[in-house]
């Protein structure tokens, strides 16, 4: 029997709570990761990578406007990958890391460092005139690739 479990799941912002965006994407990334693509070992960290971008999308990205993840299979001379996309309403606002390094004691201007640290490769690209995505990608290592 072939495995039916999706490779691409997302929510748009109008299907997650509009006083807690943040706080369900997480719940959901969580889900979907440990769960349904059976990725323990991963769930934690993508939970992270989730709420820092979320967050940014509701603080700097004039709202967030949905979340997908994609849980790609192998192809030749390219290893299985989650890729968390982001899309918020700020297409001009360019995500930036500090350049001048992070204030540990600021409350604030670590997110994007914690995802560059966390994720294999993370970027953001225009969706539209009204829209823009920040995504991240994490490599599936020792075998734990995507079902089926």
């Amino acid at each position: 029997m072939d495995d039916t479990t999706p490779t691409r799941i997302g929510w748009d912002a109008s299907t997650l709570d509009r006083d807690r965006p943040v706080a369900q994407a997480r719940h959901r990334t969580r889900t979907w990761v440990r769960t349904h693509w059976g990725l323990p070992e991963l769930a934690d960290t993508v939970e992270l990578a989730v709420a820092e971008l979320c967050t940014n999308a509701v603080r700097h990205g004039g709202g967030l406007a949905g979340l997908e993840l994609i849980l790609a299979t192998p192809r030749v001379y390219v290893p299985p990958y989650l890729r968390v996309l982001v899309t918020d309403h700020a297409p001009g606002r360019q995500p930036r890391l500090p350049s001048c390094g992070v204030n540990l004691l600021s409350e604030g201007g670590r997110g994007l460092h914690l995802v560059a640290t966390l994720a294999r490769r993370w970027g953001w690209h225009r969706t539209g005139f009204d829209e823009k995505q920040v995504w991240c990608t994490f490599e599936l290592r020792d075998g734990n690739g995507p079902p089926g």
